[in-house]
């Protein structure tokens, strides 16, 4: 008789187990078919909570811009630039000789960038650790033998770690063994003229990253990268949702706990929910039947 029991609570061990593998299965196999739905329709098929979309934009884009680690704040930068209609600026990538050497910037003649990319590339190099920038006035520039601008280099410095950085402090150019140069980009910048004499003393050579920097961003006409490109290449390329997305709505699904961030939006969606939900509850009733009779 004992021996009996024995072999009867190992086999009910055996088909808890394969409930709860079975279960897990068809989590994952749902999920995939959702995933591969998802994509295959562009997104169609379901209905999503914009957070979910545009985190998912988000990751894509520090993807293809190979940013490694932002803050939040940079990255609600990001999010400003996928909600406006930044990608739809018309922008020209074009040669252009800084040192003796020819090298490709982005333009944008429309219009200046604006406070959405001053902001973007402020954060950019916040996040860096740049403190301070130095400038060097290239003259007047056109650009495509057209465009009339003022070429700017500036210099991307990191105070040195014993000094005590202070927003808005300006050094002077006896102060340079407090700093280290890590950046030199080109900007063409309009209305130069007037910011400078505006902002400019002639005593100071070091400005805090906070004070110009971004007043010199707006007014710019050229990327200090190829940002406008991979912001388009995010909103107007095929879309690749993530498989997670899908693996937490195959898991909200089929335990019947429906939080309503995805919702399906075709029939074919609607059948496979209305399956795995049916699949769930039956294998969860199955399990707590076998357990509780397991216990007895």
């Amino acid at each position: 008789m004992k021996q009996f029991v024995n072999i009867y609570k190992i086999r009910k061990k055996n088909i808890l187990i394969f409930l709860a593998l079975f279960y897990i299965i068809i989590l994952l196999c749902f999920g995939i078919i959702y995933w591969n739905i998802a994509n295959d329709s562009n997104g169609e098929f379901f209905i999503f909570q914009n957070d979910i979309n545009m985190n998912a934009r988000i990751e894509m884009f520090k993807e293809n811009s190979d940013i490694k680690v932002y803050s939040k704040e940079f990255r609600n930068s990001i999010k400003s630039l996928l909600s406006s209609n930044e990608y739809k600026r018309p922008v020209a990538k074009l040669e252009t000789i800084n040192d003796s050497f020819d090298s490709t910037n982005v333009f944008s003649f429309e219009k200046v960038l604006g406070e959405d990319w001053a902001n973007y590339y402020y954060l950019f190099f916040k996040d860096r650790g740049i403190t301070h920038i130095s400038l060097e006035n290239l003259g007047q520039d056109k650009i495509s033998g057209k465009f009339n601008s003022y070429k700017i280099k500036i210099h991307f410095y990191k105070m040195d770690e014993g000094e005590r950085f202070k927003d808005f402090k300006r050094y002077s150019k006896s102060d340079q063994d407090n700093f280290k140069n890590i950046y030199t980009r080109y900007i063409w910048v309009n209305e130069y003229p007037s910011l400078y004499s505006e902002f400019f003393k002639k005593r100071y050579f070091y400005y805090p990253l906070n004070f110009y920097f971004p007043e010199l961003m707006k007014n710019s006409i050229s990327f200090l990268d190829d940002s406008p490109l991979v912001l388009k290449s995010t909103i107007n390329e095929n879309f690749k949702y993530p498989l997670w997305n899908f693996m937490y709505f195959s898991a909200v699904t089929m335990t019947t706990l429906g939080y309503g961030d995805i919702v399906p939006n075709s029939t074919i969606v609607r059948v496979l929910v209305m399956v795995e939900t049916i699949l769930g509850v039956m294998i969860i009733g199955a399990f707590a039947s076998c357990l509780f009779w397991n216990r007895q």
